[in-house]
């Protein structure tokens, strides 16, 4: 799984714990893909997430959002700002500094408020369930208008709006209307310990249980075109890889091979998989063939390879200890010889990437954090400042990272901006949530 466990918890205190599967053992050290640590989860009831702001930019592009009246929870502007709250390159204007606005459709002298905000931003309902949305700069009042369609899901409009406004501004795509999959469980202390994996819209709202088991679901991988999960089931008592269709539910194996099946990571193009398996004895990274199930071997070594993430069609970046200590390796998709990618600290696992940025576990001194490097240049960027940061998952314009934080003794899911401007909660009021994993950019 790409789910940054630490893997060295047990090793920092020189104590050897060694886990059993059918002949081979392993240091708990390294058990991202199949430790027993999730059967441990605290319960949840609630799917729903809530969030809580800690951090938002206080220096970022200023733009206003005027009211926009419709009949869902917090509105659509209200929605508008939290996206771009949360992309940490904006500030929002409070309402109060600019009373009397004229409303959509009407006259608007925007370098009046030049002072105020950068841009401002207008819309309405189009009665439908869609929106019309205008975008007007205060510098020289040039305005982009926007038709957007309504939607089953009456939130998405608001996110689609949040995207392009974004995108006509940083002139880099958004990603607000995207989903995230994630793992919870209930009653965790007794024998009715149900694990679900959820999907929801990627603030939380809208969460829709796609698969319920009493055993331990774990790593979800989002396919390509978004239509599919990839995950690790326990459901036969041993760990097992299957893909599900989120619209149909309609499900099939992968791999179920003696040892470890786990970690799975969609390949850019769909057209592979690629998972941590111990055929051997010994956790090695494979790929499997998505339409004709041809295994192929990719690392061959005395070490655990794990968690693997793809860096185009062409090379996998994956964490290995074959050095010693948890570092990041990148092969080709082929097989042949890895290269080491990070040097900075004894401690780096769980890469994710995105858009050219690579979101990874950095830990030092027993504390595990989230970084955030570009895959071409040294040096990393630390996001998180909790204690046992892990999974970290990236927005698919790479803006954004989602990673589960302990947080007031319970885990919770957290995003942060990549320049760490901006941090949310979603936090389940009855207890964890694990296993964030953000989906591509929708089409449907």
């Amino acid at each position: 799984m790409r789910n940054g466990n630490k893997m060295d918890k047990v090793s920092n205190s020189k104590t050897q714990i060694i886990e059993k599967r059918g002949g081979w053992s392993i240091k708990k050290a390294f058990l991202p893909l199949f430790s027993v640590i999730f059967i441990l989860l605290s319960s949840s009831t609630y799917a729903e997430l809530e969030l809580h702001i800690s951090k938002t930019s206080d220096d970022g592009i200023p733009i206003y959002i005027a009211n926009i009246s419709a009949g869902i929870p917090g509105g659509h502007n209200g929605i508008i700002e939290a996206d771009l709250k949360r992309s940490g390159r904006f500030t929002i204007v409070n309402r109060s500094k600019i009373p009397n606005i004229a409303s959509y459709g009407e006259t608007l002298n925007a370098g009046a408020y030049q002072d105020i905000a950068d841009y401002i931003v207008r819309g309405k309902d189009n009665g439908n369930g869609g929106l019309f949305i205008e975008l007007v700069s205060t510098t020289d009042n040039a305005k982009t208008n926007y038709t957007i369609t309504a939607n089953e899901n009456p939130r998405r409009p608001a996110h689609k709006a949040a995207d392009l406004i974004y995108e006509k501004i940083t002139r880099r795509k958004g990603a607000f209307d995207t989903r995230l999959a994630y793992v919870t469980v209930t009653n965790s202390t007794s024998k009715n310990r149900t694990f679900r994996l959820y999907i929801s819209d990627s603030d939380g709202n809208n969460p829709q249980s796609i698969l319920s088991s009493r055993r331990p679901i774990m790593s979800p991988a989002w396919s390509p075109d978004g239509s599919e999960l990839a995950y690790v089931s326990f459901e036969k008592n041993t760990s097992a890889i299957y893909v599900q269709n989120i619209f149909t539910g309609a499900k099939r194996l992968i791999s179920a091979r003696e040892g470890i099946n786990g970690a799975p990571a969609w390949s850019p193009d769909g057209s592979r998989i690629a998972m941590s398996l111990s055929i051997n004895g010994n956790p090695e990274i494979y790929t499997i063939n998505t339409k004709s199930g041809a295994l192929k071997r990719i690392t061959n070594s005395s070490a655990i390879d794990t968690e693997p993430a793809w860096n185009g069609t062409g090379s996998i970046i994956f964490t290995s200890n074959r050095g010693g200590s948890p570092q990041l390796y990148r092969i080709s998709a082929n097989g042949g010889d890895a290269q080491r990618i990070t040097f900075d600290g004894k401690y780096n696992s769980a890469a994710d990437i995105a858009n050219n940025k690579i979101a990874f576990i950095s830990g030092n001194r027993g504390a595990f954090h989230v970084a955030i490097k570009s895959m071409s240049e040294s040096g990393k960027n630390m996001l998180s400042n909790g204690r046992l940061d892990e999974s970290p998952t990236l927005a698919p314009n790479g803006a954004m990272v989602a990673y589960t934080t302990l947080r007031n003794g319970q885990n919770t899911l957290a995003v942060v901006s990549d320049n760490g401007k901006s941090r949310q909660f979603l936090t389940s009021p009855a207890g964890d949530v694990r296993e964030p994993a953000w989906s591509p950019y929708l089409h449907k």
